[in-house]
């Protein structure tokens, strides 16, 4: 056994691996894994931008901001009964 010690942390290595390849993976930088989404969002239904913010701004305990662009008319919704794609019929493949 082999013990190296790079930037203040040991290494106990077998003679049948390369050092120089463990030094190089041992100064890579450590990186921390990302956080998750923390962030709660309100479930939408059918309210106004304006309060749609003010209920996201509630349940993240944030500070309150004035929007002024937010519309504080409703805001239009997708109708499920109007289809988003139209059916073509190639009339010559028959």
């Amino acid at each position: 056994m082999q013990t190296l010690n790079i930037d203040g942390t040991t290494y106990k290595v077998k003679f049948d691996r390369d050092p120089v390849e463990l030094a190089k993976a041992a100064r890579k930088a450590w990186k921390p894994k990302k956080p998750k989404d923390l962030r709660k969002f309100p479930v939408y239904i059918g309210q106004t931008t304006a309060g749609y913010i003010r209920q996201f701004e509630h349940r993240n305990f944030l500070m309150h901001v004035q929007y002024d662009n937010a519309s504080d008319t409703s805001t239009a919704l997708y109708d499920p009964t109007i289809p988003l794609l139209e059916e073509l019929i190639d009339e010559n493949a028959y």
